[in-house]
């Protein structure tokens, strides 16, 4: 049967084949992930014009392309002026064609930091890696590739402590849980709370607003809920911490015990108490999906 056109989600589509890499012990493609990108940047961040998304094409163009000119004219022209960009890192030798390519996923992810009126901007890359690291030299490829394109030079790279996978298939899963769980916490600290709408609850025009694909480790999530107020106060405007937190202890502090230091720390921080089961992972991604598809009205293989 020839694969066609399942939907089209803002500047992603997915194909009749693409869910199929949801399935336990399939890899998950680039379709998948430009996808749930679409869906982090339109449904829990709500079009914040302070966060991107990069596509896993342009990253692999980023990083195999010589032609500097071409690839500054193939940048989002406000790339500069965002205060976060997610990166997804893939080992592939190729730009993405059907059937995937490569054999490996990581994520970076850019934080630019606003001192204030005619002050410098504070850069800084983060490196999340469910593989041991397996995927550091290519993202510094792909950091030093973007750092000639932005005008920027030398910018450090913090490798985070985060979750490792069991499996030589689910790197793309934790790409997606990591993206989430950081994702959403920045709306935390900058979007108001979500007001239920009388007519259809949660649901949007779109995709209905789901849930986190992870809970929130509980010690970040009663900062971020129940004082949510107050850490968009402290953290405004967004700030970079200057490492890992060092301890998890610094989790659970009482509000008044705040600090911007532990907060900046915390935001970062990645450990196995924010994730779930991969594969239940795995199926939350394909009930998304298959909502979508039933909005649609195309029926999901």
């Amino acid at each position: 049967m020839a694969d066609s056109i399942l939907f089209s989600y803002h500047d992603s589509t997915l194909f009749t084949s693409d869910p199929l890499t949801l399935h336990d012990g399939k890899w998950l493609n680039d379709a998948i992930l430009s996808f749930y990108f679409e869906y982090l940047a339109n449904e829990v961040l709500r079009g914040d014009s302070t966060i991107m998304f990069l596509k896993p094409a342009l990253v692999q163009c980023l990083r195999l392309q010589q032609d500097l000119p071409s690839l500054q004219s193939a940048l989002p022209p406000d790339m500069h002026t965002k205060h976060i960009i997610f990166i997804p890192i893939n080992d592939g030798d190729d730009v993405f064609v059907q059937g995937g390519s490569g054999s490996h996923w990581s994520l970076l992810v850019c934080s630019r930091t606003t001192r204030g009126a005619g002050l410098t901007a504070d850069v800084t890359f983060h490196y999340f890696d469910s593989a041991a690291n397996a995927n550091y030299q290519v993202a510094l490829a792909v950091k030093a590739k973007l750092e000639m394109l932005l005008g920027e030079s030398h910018r450090q790279i913090i490798t985070h402590s985060c979750p490792q996978q069991e499996n030589g298939y689910d790197c793309g899963v934790f790409v997606i849980l990591f993206a989430d769980i950081l994702a959403r916490r920045y709306a935390d600290l900058r979007l108001p709370p979500r007001q239920p709408s009388p007519q259809n609850g949660t649901r949007s025009v779109a995709i209905r607003y789901s849930p986190p694909l992870v809970p929130i480790a509980a010690g970040y999530s009663m900062l971020a809920s129940a004082n949510n107020d107050l850490i968009r106060r402290v953290m405004s405007p967004f700030a970079v911490p200057a490492a890992d937190a060092p301890a998890v202890k610094y989790r659970e502090f009482r509000p008044a015990m705040l600090q911007t230091a532990v907060i900046r720390r915390t935001f970062w921080w990645i450990d196995y108490g924010d994730l779930c089961n991969p594969n239940k992972a795995r199926r939350t991604l394909r009930k998304l999906i298959d909502e979508h598809c039933a909005i649609k009205r195309s029926p999901l293989i």
